[in-house]
């Protein structure tokens, strides 16, 4: 019993000298960092590629269709980032419209678009509808759709 009773007591202080010892870190003033960035992050939202998947990229090109962006594939700039893009520039012309209701997208295309990858279809699919509506393909003679970009909001 005066064993256990030795040991408690010795727990005890050698608990109370961590505790009461600190961690090591010697008290400072407060150091301050810059404030936050603040304002809104503005462009024109197109999906590309980062190691195959898909990734919001915001071009600062004004007045631009980002589907016409997005047939032209990456900037210098990006490609230098390992971004990529399997959507192919003879796409273009591609045009996007809403249907009157805003319920859903349409993209009307004079390329076949039974002959575009899985991939290409989802990055014109995500950039074509950012707010996530249906999105129907029209091409000559061939139809996909709708659907919807496959990235959870």
């Amino acid at each position: 019993m005066r064993r256990l009773a030795a040991a408690s007591l010795l727990a005890t202080v050698v608990l109370a000298a961590l505790v009461l010892g600190g961690c090591g870190v010697r008290p400072s003033e407060v150091i301050t960092g810059r404030p936050a960035p603040g304002g809104s992050v503005e462009g024109i939202p197109l999906y590309l590629l980062a190691d195959g998947q898909l990734t919001l990229v915001l071009r600062t090109a004004k007045q631009v269709d980002p589907l016409t962006l997005l047939a032209l594939g990456p900037t210098v700039e990006e490609s230098g980032r390992g971004l990529t893009s399997e959507v192919p520039p003879e796409i273009a012309p591609i045009e996007r419209s809403t249907d009157p209701g805003g319920g859903r997208v349409a993209v009307k295309t004079g390329f076949d678009v039974t002959a575009l990858s899985t991939t290409a279809v989802d990055q014109i699919v995500c950039t074509a509808s950012p707010g996530r509506l249906p999105v129907s393909f029209v091409g000559p003679g061939d139809r996909l759709g709708p659907l919807v970009c496959p990235l959870p909001f």
